[in-house]
């Protein structure tokens, strides 16, 4: 008689880091492998915090928070690609998304004020951030904040360490951001107030969501503005990355549903937006 197997459970694991507490869950043949997979996709996700957390004066993000205005300051690999990142959706959303918002993040007391650090020059923007290479340059004195759009990075990169090991099936959650690999990945939005919360079904893909808690201890910021943004109002976006779907979730509430459609577009997202006056609205993903 022929035997039958099943597939190996996944293997779950959590650990607080990025702020939140994220959950790594990987299908893969062999436990022992599973067990090194998850190992190494915390460890990644280890790295990115160190490398951008705003928190830490070692941290690549806090050392271009205390220099000089004009020092060069050589940052990692991946520090360097979430800010080139971060500085093209400043330029596509025309500055309502700006890393540079870390100034009103203090001041909204969501921050702390950056160690030995002097204070930030308030017409600085994403324009005085110039990167050769790994060698960053700030034109005037800013104070650098990656915040979410790191948060989204480090969940891009915990997946491909997954595909690496071999895993075709997998996710890794941290808060408000997702990925995963394979299909029918089911994510509920739960946001108050919203007597409908969507179910969401992902394929190979992310999901990043922000907003719609009035008691949010982090608000956002339309940053061309400089100014926060109603704590009420919730956007969620599933793109090809977490890394685009977070950015644009901060796009999204900046300049409105309609207003981010083509930048949506351009990313192959799509953006599911609540406030309280208009209700649910959503785009649909170009493919």
């Amino acid at each position: 008689m022929p035997s039958s197997s099943r597939p190996a459970p996944p293997l779950e694991r959590a650990r607080p880091l990025l702020g939140t507490l994220v959950r790594i869950s990987v299908e893969l043949e062999d436990d022992a492998q599973a067990r090194h997979a998850v190992e190494a996709a915390f460890a990644e996700i280890a790295r990115v915090h160190r490398l951008m957390t705003f928190h830490e004066a070692d941290s690549d993000l806090g050392r271009l928070n205390r220099a000089a205005p004009g020092l060069a300051v050589e940052v990692d690999t991946r520090t360097a690609e979430v800010l080139q990142t971060a500085l093209a959706f400043a330029r596509q959303s025309d500055g309502a998304f700006d890393p540079t918002v870390g100034a009103e993040a203090v001041a909204a007391g969501a921050l702390p004020r950056p160690a030995d650090s002097d204070a930030a020059d308030p017409v600085a923007d994403w324009h005085d951030v110039h990167i050769e290479g790994c060698a960053v340059r700030l034109r005037r004195k800013a104070w650098l904040d990656l915040g979410g759009i790191a948060k989204g990075y480090a969940v891009d990169r915990a997946i491909g360490v997954l595909q690496g090991h071999g895993a075709q099936r997998a996710c890794v959650d941290a808060g408000g951001d997702l990925r995963v690999l394979g299909t029918d990945h089911a994510v509920r939005l739960r946001v108050d107030g919203s007597p409908q919360l969507p179910l969401l079904l992902i394929d190979d893909g992310a999901v990043a969501s922000s907003g719609g808690d009035p008691s949010l201890q982090t608000p956002h910021f339309h940053a061309a503005r400089r100014a926060s943004l109603p704590a009420a109002h919730f956007a969620s976006v599933t793109a090809p990355s977490c890394m685009v779907a977070d950015a644009m979730t901060k796009i999204v509430l900046a300049l409105g549903l309609d207003a981010a459609r083509p930048l949506l577009q351009q990313h192959r997202a799509a953006a599911y937006a609540f406030s309280p006056r208009h209700g649910w609205r959503a785009t649909t993903a170009i493919a």
